[in-house]
């Protein structure tokens, strides 16, 4: 009998009796595993694989729909996002950080065009050349407006990567060394006063910050950054006062200026449409005040943008006025805060942010000297020293600040 002979009959054999041949090698393979336990290993890495690979993405998975619905409640209509999660640590001492710390002014509005950055800019000038103080100005604002307006010349010819302000409000460990090391001179400054520029890598540098801090990939509170920063006795010693310029929206930068701020300043234009805005901003802020910024105080709403140099107003000026009046009383309250006596007039000079020795100017800085240059029961360091160590018992604030602004505005230099 050939070999040829014997595969072809079990060939034949295979195709006549297919299943018999199928169920006889199943049962002779099954048998043969039992024997040597392959099928216990088999079983043994099928309920490893459940019990830890499919658990996993089980969890990640849950851990992923948790975070994606954490940022899709951020951003619902109810306009919170700042309140989504609650103040588990303030910095050290804030509160008492805050009633002691030198100004901190913040000129904000989430309306763009209204004169943010020149009044700002036009601050920082007087308190330096009008009553000699070292300035500190921040530029919040990614259009970079304030930095192009106080930079000297040869610095502003060159690429700002704002590395200053990304490691202010990034939290970062030299984040009181770049106030020093990272800020730039301001232009003509004669007490070598100081700015954190800006530009546009910051627009996505802060929103990355905010959706890190949504999803919990930054565990520490990032809306105090800048505040903890300000608060530091470095900055304290070498600062008379702090100048920010925010930007027309509620990002990263502008709460941190919030949280870090002793006053802040509402410009708007003569004009209804602007007018209306000043209400609804302050509404904004007062929702957040309670929670996260308790001692901001509003220190003034001021009309810009004049349509001439008249002291009388024209009616749709004095309509804008009364429509801002009545926004701050029913959104922050009953107070003084609306200036009619210092109106801005529409000049592209006052952009220049130069010596203040025009007739306007001399208004203009008399009301941010009456207004802005102290607090009441805050004792305040003298121009160009350093303040000495404050004894424990300083005095609190207690009077409050509504009704005062009127009386301030009177002051003489």
């Amino acid at each position: 009998m050939s070999l040829s002979y014997v595969i072809e009959w079990m060939r034949d054999f295979a195709q006549a009796y297919y299943p018999l041949v199928v169920l006889t090698t199943t049962v002779i393979g099954f048998a043969f595993g039992l024997r040597i336990g392959f099928w216990s290993r088999v079983l043994g890495k099928l309920r490893d694989f459940w019990n830890t690979d499919i658990q996993l993405l089980k969890a990640k998975n849950a851990e992923l729909t948790r975070t994606l619905n954490r940022v899709c409640d951020a951003f619902d209509d109810d306009n919170n996002l700042w309140r989504r999660k609650p103040v588990v640590k303030q910095p050290e001492h804030y509160d008492r950080a805050l009633q002691e710390s030198i100004p901190i002014l913040l000129v904000a509005n989430l309306k763009g065009g209204v004169g943010k950055t020149t009044i700002a800019a036009n601050l920082a000038t007087y308190f330096e050349q009008c009553k000699g103080e070292r300035v500190l100005a921040i530029d919040l604002d990614h259009q970079g407006s304030l930095s192009s307006m106080l930079l000297p010349e040869a610095m502003q010819r060159a690429q700002r990567q704002a590395n200053a302000v990304k490691a202010l409000i990034g939290g970062s460990a030299n984040g009181t060394a770049a106030l020093f090391a990272a800020s730039a001179p301001i232009r003509h400054s004669q007490q070598d006063s100081r700015l954190i520029e800006c530009d546009d890598p910051f627009a996505n540098f802060e929103t990355r910050l905010l959706l890190e801090w949504l999803i919990g990939d930054r565990k520490d509170d990032i809306r105090y950054n800048l505040a903890r920063v300000l608060h530091s006795a470095a900055a304290q010693k070498n600062f008379n006062r702090v100048i920010i310029d925010g930007p027309p929206r509620m990002t990263t930068g502008l709460i941190n200026a919030l949280c870090a701020s002793t006053h802040i300043v509402v410009p708007f234009i003569l004009d209804i449409l602007s007018a209306e805005r000043v209400g609804l901003f302050l509404r904004t802020v007062r929702r957040m005040r309670g929670q996260l910024f308790p001692y901001l105080e509003l220190a003034g709403v001021a009309g810009t943008m004049k349509g001439d140099s008249a002291d009388r107003l024209r009616a749709a000026e004095q309509r804008a006025i009364s429509e801002a009046k009545r926004g701050v009383l029913h959104n922050w309250g009953p107070g003084d805060y609306v200036l009619e006596d210092v109106l801005i007039p529409r000049k592209q000079c006052i952009a220049g942010a130069s010596a203040l020795i025009s007739r306007w100017r001399l208004s203009f800085t008399r009301w941010a000297g009456g207004c802005l240059v102290s607090r009441p029961g805050i004792r305040r360091p003298a121009p160009n020293r350093v303040p000495q160590p404050r004894r424990s018992g300083v005095r609190k604030e207690t009077a409050a600040y509504e009704g005062q602004l009127l009386a301030s505005r009177t002051q003489q230099f």
